[in-house]
C-alpha cells in the first residue's frame, strides 16, 4: 500500500470516528486452539521475519518486486477493494448525521364554484422554498454499531491489502528463481552436450583407427543427440519461466527479459519467533479477526431492530404565492416534528435479520479459526522442509562429487582398455543428473524459505 493511499485511509476513517462517535471492535477472542510455546518443527529458532527481501541478496530482485507492486493488475484489484470499504465506512457513519435537503416547490389548483352566477373557477398558485433537516436519533448505539462494523471492515481490507503485497512479492521472488534455475539448468545442458560432442569426436577417431567398435560410436551419437534435445527442453523451460515473470511483474509476456545472475546462497537464520505471534502478525489473520469483530457488531445491531426509534424533522423557509417573494422574510415558514415508531409486526424479518446476523458470525468464527490452523500448518510444514532439504543437499553434495569423479575415472579406463563404454555413459548420466538435480534443490531451498517467510507474515521490506 502507498504511504499516499494509507494516508487516505487513515484520514477518512478519522473523519468517521469522530464525526459519527463510532470506535474500532475491540479484538476478538483467539480461536479455541492450543497453541505450544514453540514450533514443533524447530523448537530453538528465535526472532522475527525482517526484511527478508534483503537476507535473499539478490539487487536484481527488488528491482522487479517495485515494479510489480505498481503494475500488477491483480494487486490494483485488491487495493480497489481497500478503496471500496473506506466508502462503504464512510456510507455507514453518514447515517449517524443529520441530513439536509433544499426544496423549491411550485403548485397551481383550480376549484370550481357553482352558484347563482358561475365564475368559472378560482386559480391558486403557491410556491415554496425550504431547508429540511431529518436526523435519526441513535439511543441505543445501532448507527454506531454499524459505523463501527464498517471501520472493521476497512481495517480487514487494509490487512488484505497489506497481504496481497507480500504475496506479490513472494510470487515474484519464486519466479525469479525459477528463471535463473532455468537459466542455469540451460547453461549445464549446454556445457554437458559441449562435452559429449568432444568425447563422441574422441569416440570417432579411436574408431577410424580400430580402437573401438561400431556399438561404442552408435552409443556416443544417441547420447549427444539426447543431449542437443534436452537443451531445447530447458529452452522451453526458460522461455516458460521468463513469460511467467513479465506476467508477475506487469509486463506483455515477450520473453524479453534477459539477466545474468545465479542462485544466491540460503540465508543461515530462519526467523520463525512463536506460534502466537502470528495471530498479530499476519494478514490473513488480521483480516479475518477484523471480520469476526465486525460480525460481532452487525449483529448486536440486528438486534436493536427491535427497539423503539426516534426521529426529528425541520423545515424553514419561505412560502408565497408569488414566485418573486420567495426570498421575502416576510413570507417565511417553518416547522418542528418528532417521530417515534416502535414496530410491532414485519412478517418475522427482524428475527429474521438477526438469524441472519448470527449466521454470518458462526461463519466468521469458522473462519477465523480454519485460517490461523492454515497459517500454522504453513510455518509447521515450512519448516520441516526446511530440515528434510538441507540433508537432501548434503547427500547431493557427496553424490555429485563421487560422480564427478566416478565419471573421470570410468573415461580413464576406457582409454586403458580396462573398462567398457557402457560404464563410460553410465557415468556421464549420473554426473549430470547430479549437477542437475543440485541446482533444483537449491531452488527448492530457496522456494521453501520463501514459503516460510510468507506463512509467518512478516515484512518484505527495510525496516525503515
Amino acid at each position: 500500500m502507498t504511504p499516499q493511499r494509507q494516508f487516505q485511509g487513515l484520514c477518512i476513517a478519522a473523519s468517521i470516528t469522530f464525526a459519527g462517535c463510532a470506535t474500532y471492535p475491540q479484538q476478538s477472542v483467539a480461536p479455541q486452539i492450543e497453541l505450544p510455546n514453540t514450533w514443533n518443527a524447530a523448537a530453538t529458532i528465535e526472532g522475527a521475519p525482517e526484511a527478508w527481501l534483503k537476507d535473499l541478496n539478490s539487487p536484481d530482485l527488488e528491482v522487479l518486486i517495485e515494479e510489480a507492486l505498481v503494475n500488477n493488475p491483480n494487486l490494483q484489484r485488491t487495493a480497489a477493494q481497500f478503496d471500496q470499504s473506506i466508502a462503504e465506512a464512510r456510507i455507514a457513519g453518514a447515517d449517524q448525521l443529520p441530513s439536509a435537503g433544499l426544496g423549491l416547490n411550485g403548485t397551481r389548483q383550480k376549484i370550481s364554484t357553482f352558484g347563482p352566477s358561475n365564475t368559472g373557477g378560482v386559480r391558486f398558485d403557491n410556491y415554496d422554498l425550504a431547508l429540511n433537516l431529518s436526523w435519526e436519533l441513535d439511543l441505543w448505539g445501532q448507527l454506531r454499531d454499524r459505523s463501527s462494523a464498517a471501520l472493521a471492515q476497512v481495517e480487514a481490507s487494509e490487512a488484505e491489502l497489506r497481504g496481497a503485497r507480500l504475496s506479490l512479492a513472494a510470487n515474484v521472488a519464486k519466479s525469479w528463481f525459477n528463471y535463473i534455475e532455468a537459466q542455469e539448468q540451460l547453461y549445464l545442458s549446454q556445457k554437458t552436450a559441449e562435452a559429449d560432442q568432444a568425447n563422441l569426436q574422441t569416440i570417432e577417431q579411436r574408431f577410424k583407427r580400430g580402437l573401438s567398435e561400431g556399438l561404442e560410436l552408435r552409443q556416443m551419437r544417441t547420447q549427444t543427440a539426447f543431449a542437443d534435445a534436452d537443451i531445447t527442453t530447458r529452452r522451453r523451460a526458460l522461455d516458460q519461466a521468463t513469460r511467467s515473470l513479465e506476467v508477475l511483474i506487469g509486463r506483455y509476456p515477450k520473453s524479453e527479459l534477459i539477466t545474468k545472475s545465479t542462485l544466491p546462497p540460503l540465508p543461515k537464520n530462519i526467523p520463525a519467533g512463536l506460534p502466537a505471534d502470528l495471530l498479530s502478525r499476519r494478514p490473513d489473520l488480521i483480516a479475518a479477526e477484523r471480520r469476526l469483530a465486525a460480525a460481532e457488531k452487525e449483529l448486536n445491531a440486528s438486534r436493536k431492530d427491535r427497539l423503539p426509534k426516534i426521529s426529528l424533522t425541520t423545515s424553514a423557509g419561505t412560502s408565497s404565492q408569488e414566485f418573486n417573494n420567495l426570498l421575502d422574510s416576510d413570507f417565511s415558514a417553518w416547522k418542528l416534528g418528532a417521530n417515534l415508531t416502535q414496530p410491532i409486526f414485519q412478517g418475522g424479518r427482524i428475527n429474521a435479520n438477526i438469524d441472519r446476523s448470527q449466521a454470518i458470525l458462526e461463519q466468521s468464527i469458522a473462519q477465523y479459526r480454519s485460517t490461523a490452523l492454515q497459517a500454522f500448518l504453513e510455518v509447521e510444514t515450512t519448516l520441516a522442509a526446511e530440515r528434510f532439504l538441507q540433508d537432501q543437499q548434503r547427500q547431493l553434495l557427496i553424490a555429485e562429487q563421487e560422480a564427478a569423479e566416478a565419471e573421470a575415472l570410468a573415461w580413464q579406463r576406457y582409454r586403458e582398455g580396462t573398462a567398457d563404454f557402457v560404464n563410460v555413459l553410465n557415468s556421464q548420466r549420473s554426473a549430470a543428473s547430479a549437477r542437475s538435480r543440485l541446482i533444483a534443490l537449491r531452488n527448492l531451498l530457496l522456494q521453501n524459505r520463501i514459503d516460510l517467510y510468507l506463512a509467518l507474515g512478516g515484512p518484505f521490506e527495510n525496516a525503515s
